[in-house]
C-alpha cells in the first residue's frame, strides 16, 4: 500500500524560498520556464536532457528539507513540482509482533490438522509452520530491503492470521502478510525493483521448500483414487526430478509431507502476487514498465485469469484494488533501464511455471456382476490393493488394472460358476487400461 504525496498541497512559498529551490534545481536540470502554480514551485525543462539521475540527486539535495519533488509529463512537455513531504506515521512494532506471533499460532494449528495421522501432528505442525512463514517472510522481507535501498519509507511486515481448516472450512492459517509503503519511489527502476523483489526471492524459497517437503515425503503402494489435486507445474517439474533420483522409497503413491502443501500454497501466492493488477507486485512490475496507460486491459485479463482457475475471492480483492489508480513514481518520466527490462523474461517465466497447473487425469472403473456381493481383487503397480464385492465404482488415475475373480463361490448356501465376462472375455483375470470411463461386468450362473 502506498500513501500518495499531497501534490496540491498549498503552502506559501515566499520569493527568497523559491529563489532557493530554483537554485537547486537549476543545478541539475536545465530549465525552460519557472513559476509559482498554486503556491506550488513548478518548473518547465528543456528537452531532451538526462532526467534520471539528476532527479536523484535533486532529491538528496532535498533530503533534510521538508520538501519532495514531481517529474511528470503534461502536454508534451516535462514538469516538476517542489511539494511539501507528506507526514510519515510512525510504525507500532508491538502490534507487528502480536500478528507475528498469533500467525504463527493459527499456521501451526493448520499443520497440526494436516498430519491425518500419516506424520508426527507436533513435528508437522512445526515444519508447516517454518515452512509457511519462511515462504511469506522472505517474500516480505525481501520488499523490505529493497525499499530501504531505494530510500522508501516503509513499515515492518505485518502477518496476518486465519483460521485453519477446521471441520472442512477455514484457510491455511493466514492470509499472507504485507508491508505498508509510506513513501513514492524516486523512479520507476526503484518501483520496479520493489515490486519484483518479493516475487522473485519468493520463487526461490518456494523451490527449496518444495525440495524439502518432497524429500520428507514417503511412498506406499496403494490404488491411485482421485480426483486428483492440480498442482503447479514448478512442482510437478521438482516431484519428477526427484523422483528420478530415487527419493521416494518403493511405492506407487506419493504422501505428500504438508511441507509440501506449504510449498504449493507458496507457489499459489506468489504467482497471483506477479499478476500485473491494483497494488499487487506486478502491478508495480507492470506499473514501471508500461506507465498508467494499460492498467485497465492488464487488470481485466488479471480478474478473467482468477475467476477462470476458481480462485475467486483473489479475484474479487484484484477487482477491487484495480478500482484505484497506481500513484506511480515521484519520477514517472525517466525510463526504465534496459537491464530490470531483461529481468522481465524471467518474471513472465516464473509466473507461467507457478500458474499453469498440471493434474493426474482421472476415470470411472465399475466392476459388476450378474450375483450380488461378487467377490474380486483389483491389482495395480503388481500389487493387490483392494479386495471387495461387485457392485463397486472408483475413480482411478489413469493406467492398467488388472481384476481378478473366482471361478466358483457360495453365498447362502449357493454356489456360482463363472460363465464369461458381459463382452464375451472368458479369462478370469480381465486387464483393462484405463483412459476412459470403463464398466466390466461378469455373468455367473448356479454351479
Amino acid at each position: 500500500m502506498t500513501e500518495k504525496p499531497n501534490e496540491a498541497a498549498k503552502t506559501p512559498v515566499s520569493q527568497a524560498d523559491f529563489e532557493q529551490v530554483t537554485a537547486l534545481v537549476t543545478a541539475e536540470f536545465q530549465v525552460e520556464e519557472s513559476l509559482i502554480e498554486h503556491d506550488v514551485p513548478t518548473y518547465y525543462l528543456r528537452q531532451p536532457q538526462e532526467t534520471k539521475r539528476a532527479f536523484v540527486r535533486l532529491l538528496d539535495n532535498l533530503q533534510k528539507t521538508s520538501l519532495t519533488a514531481t517529474l511528470r509529463k503534461q502536454d508534451g512537455r516535462i514538469v516538476l513540482k517542489i511539494i511539501p513531504k507528506p507526514p510519515i506515521k510512525p510504525s507500532n512494532v508491538l502490534i507487528n509482533w502480536v500478528l507475528f506471533l498469533a500467525t504463527i499460532g493459527t499456521v501451526f494449528m493448520t499443520g497440526y490438522m494436516l498430519s491425518q495421522g500419516t506424520f508426527d501432528p507436533l513435528v508437522t505442525g512445526a515444519t508447516f509452520t517454518v515452512a509457511i512463514m519462511a515462504v511469506l517472510g522472505g517474500h516480505e522481507m525481501s520488499h523490505k530491503i529493497a525499499a530501504s535501498r531505494s530510500k522508501v519509507e516503509s513499515s515492518p511486515p505485518y502477518f496476518i492470521p486465519g483460521p485453519p481448516p477446521i471441520g472442512g472450512v477455514g484457510g491455511i492459517g493466514t492470509f499472507g502478510a504485507v508491508i505498508l509503503q509510506k513513501s513514492l519511489p524516486r523512479n520507476r527502476d526503484a518501483l520496479f525493483d520493489m515490486g519484483m523483489s518479493g516475487p522473485l526471492i519468493g520463487f526461490f524459497i518456494c523451490v527449496a521448500v518444495t525440495v524439502v517437503g518432497l524429500a520428507i515425503s514417503t511412498a506406499s503402494y496403494q490404488l491411485p483414487e482421485g480426483p486428483f489435486m492440480p498442482v503447479p507445474i514448478l512442482f510437478q517439474l521438482i516431484a519428477t526430478s526427484l523422483g528420478q533420483l530415487g527419493i521416494y522409497g518403493p511405492g506407487n503413491i506419493i504422501l505428500i509431507h504438508p511441507v509440501a502443501i506449504a510449498a504449493i500454497i507458496g507457489i499459489i501466492v506468489n504467482m497471483i502476487q506477479l499478476l500485473p493488477a491494483g497494488q499487487l507486485d506486478g502491478g508495480h512490475v507492470a506499473r514501471s514498465v508500461l506507465g498508467d496507460k494499460a492498467r485497465l486491459i492488464l487488470s481485466a485479463l488479471s480478474v478473467g485469469f482468477l475467476a477462470f482457475n476458481g480462485y475467486y475471492p483473489m479475484a474479487f480483492l484484484v477487482l477491487f484494488l484495480s478500482m484505484f489508480k497506481h500513484p506511480g513514481p515521484l519520477d514517472d518520466v525517466s525510463p526504465l533501464s534496459k537491464t530490470r527490462k531483461l529481468l522481465i523474461v524471467g518474471l513472465v517465466v516464473i509466473f507461467v511455471l507457478s500458474g499453469l497447473t498440471v493434474s493426474e487425469p482421472a476415470h470411472r472403473l465399475t466392476v459388476d456382476s450378474t450375483v450380488p456381493a461378487t467377490p474380486f481383487r483389483i491389482y495395480y503397480a503388481n500389487s493387490e490393493y483392494y479386495t471387495n464385492s461387485t457392485p463397486w465404482e472408483r475413480e482411478l488415475a489413469e493406467g492398467v488394472y488388472i481384476i481378478s475373480i473366482e471361478q466358483n463361490f457360495t453365498v447362502d448356501g449357493m454356489t456360482y460358476t463363472f460363465l464369461q465376462w458381459q463382452d464375451g472375455n472368458a479369462s478370469l483375470t480381465r486387464t483393462v487400461v484405463l483412459t476412459q470411463d470403463v464398466s466390466v461386468a461378469a455373468n455367473y450362473t448356479v454351479g
